[in-house]
């Protein structure tokens, strides 16, 4: 297949890398990268493509799918972007056209080891065709494929982030309250993890409010949609000025 990168940062570098590996012409579009090994860098939009992966920071979103079909790009516009949930099937119903939606789960610092070895994929499709086209597409990694509908793998994403922000959260106040009473997180934290039910995740976090171009970001979409949509976060605010006030003291 023939496919298309829209922006070549951390997530679209890796879809770039790992549509290579699985033996496919990868052409990418990024006006602000003008070089990318794991494509052919072009500086206007391909027109002949059998896919288009849409990976710009989220604000960007909405213009790129306006000028892809400005252009008559053809082929599935799949969004790879953390985007607000219903963003999907609104842009598909503006625009007339398919859009399928894709998120990825990468850590940054290892993107490219996380693209070749997922422990899933989600594919929100438009329709079954395209869902189909999608699972062709990752069959080859050999992790799980589940199939659900745009609405749904948007919520997911943020669900996930919001979750781990949430853990580390948690996990460092009780870091404080540990050191208050002169015990020890770390054996704590050991000794919880031996219930099946506690996570490792955020357990090696202490101290450090969580950080980085997603979480932040991702738990603020989080509350924002909430809010819109009549629903009052309270839990997940909390869990966002905690991290403030961690943060603004470790400064």
């Amino acid at each position: 297949m023939i496919v298309q990168i829209v922006g070549v940062g951390v997530v679209g570098g890796a879809q770039a890398y790992l549509a290579k590996s699985l033996g496919h012409e990868v052409i990418g579009f990024d006006p602000g990268r003008p070089a990318y090994e794991h494509a052919r860098m072009t500086k206007n939009l391909e027109k002949n493509v059998d896919l288009t992966f849409i990976c710009p920071p989220e604000a960007a979103v909405p213009g790129v799918v306006e000028r892809l079909v400005s252009e008559q790009v053809k082929g599935l516009f799949v969004i790879k972007s953390t985007v607000p949930p219903r963003t999907t099937v609104g842009l598909a119903s503006k625009h007339g056209v398919h859009i399928s939606h894709n998120p990825e789960f990468l850590r940054e610092k290892i993107a490219l080891e996380d693209v070749l070895n997922p422990s899933y994929v989600i594919i929100g499709q438009c329709c079954a065709e395209h869902g189909d086209l999608l699972k062709h597409f990752y069959s080859p990694i050999g992790c799980p494929v589940v199939v659900t509908e745009p609405t749904t793998s948007e919520t997911v994403k943020l669900t996930l982030n919001s979750y781990f922000a949430t853990l580390i959260s948690f996990w460092n106040e009780i870091d404080l309250i540990a050191r208050a009473s002169g015990t020890s997180t770390d054996e704590i934290a050991r000794l919880a993890r031996l219930s099946p039910r506690v996570s490792a995740y955020g357990t090696e976090f202490f101290g450090s409010p969580f950080g980085g171009k997603c979480l932040p970001k991702d738990l603020e979409q989080t509350i924002r949609f909430a809010r819109e949509v009549g629903v009052n976060p309270s839990l997940l605010e909390a869990v966002r000025e905690f991290n403030r006030t961690l943060n603004a003291h470790s400064v």
